[in-house]
């Protein structure tokens, strides 16, 4: 008889395509975002083991669909 074990948590990081900030609701001590920088973020999520990525939608983010094309 097997033990059943439950599944282990999916824990999803952020892409901050709009910026990166060191405060929530200002830029201050905020850079700039570039591809280089969305590489590094999405390289260390993936080495530290999150199970993925989320990437913001709207008026104010980059299209999504070719960050992610770009990072893939």
């Amino acid at each position: 008889m097997s033990i059943a074990t439950p599944d282990r948590i999916k824990v999803l990081w952020f892409l901050p395509t709009h910026g990166d900030s060191r405060y929530l609701g200002t830029s201050e001590g905020g850079r700039a975002v570039d591809l280089p920088y969305l590489t590094q973020v999405a390289k260390a999520a993936d080495a530290i083991g999150y199970y993925g990525a989320l990437l913001p939608t709207g008026r104010s983010c980059e299209d999504s669909w070719v960050v992610a094309s770009a990072l893939a």
